[in-house]
């Protein structure tokens, strides 16, 4: 199994303007009510997005796992390779960002159990299904695309197919049993006498 994580120095930019978002608040008084308020509730989000970003940083979050039988992103249901109908390359996620991401077209009739945030994106043009190529490093976003079209273009024949028709159940025809040999008397010769 082939697996792939969220790049960390992404992260750790995350971590460290979360780390001064703290600090500032922590540095600034509040006077009155909705100012204390204000600069408490700033405080708390700062702190749990600073503890989440280091969090993530001390243990690497997997972005996608790949084996030959399908491909796992995040923690989401495994998508398997018979159900995947073709991968988009897509360049922007919204109108706003040129973000890169790989989105997974499902064959017809197809369904998968779905996340919360899966669920959410799925209206999107971003879709349930998709792998954030900028949350990587451009090395493994290049491997990521290279293991996902080796797996795609194998053929699918190893897994036989199911017959249909039914089966006329024939029994074995039972073995005849041999007759048993009859001993062939023995001869002894006669011995002439002297």
């Amino acid at each position: 199994m082939t697996t792939f994580y969220y790049n960390l120095k992404k992260l750790r930019r995350w971590a460290i303007c979360s780390l001064i978002i703290l600090l500032l608040a922590l540095g600034f008084t509040a006077t009155t009510l909705p100012e204390i308020w204000l600069i408490t509730g700033i405080k708390i989000i700062a702190l749990i997005s600073c503890l989440a970003a280091f969090y993530v940083y001390l243990q690497p979050q997997k972005l996608a796992q790949i084996d030959d039988e399908g491909i796992i992103i995040d923690h989401n249901a495994k998508l398997k390779w018979k159900d995947i109908e073709a991968v988009e390359h897509c360049g922007k996620c919204c109108c706003c960002c040129g973000r890169k991401f790989l989105r997974f077209k499902l064959k017809d009739g197809v369904q998968y159990p779905l996340t919360w945030m899966q669920k959410i994106s799925s209206t999107s043009k971003y879709g349930a299904f998709s792998i954030p190529l900028y949350a990587m490093t451009k090395e493994d976003g290049q491997a990521i695309e290279k293991e996902i079209e080796k797996h795609l273009k194998e053929p699918k024949a190893k897994i036989p197919a199911k017959k249909t028709a039914a089966k006329k159940e024939t029994k074995p025809t039972p073995k005849k049993k041999a007759a048993p040999k009859k001993k062939a008397a023995s001869t002894k010769k006669a011995t002439a006498k002297k």
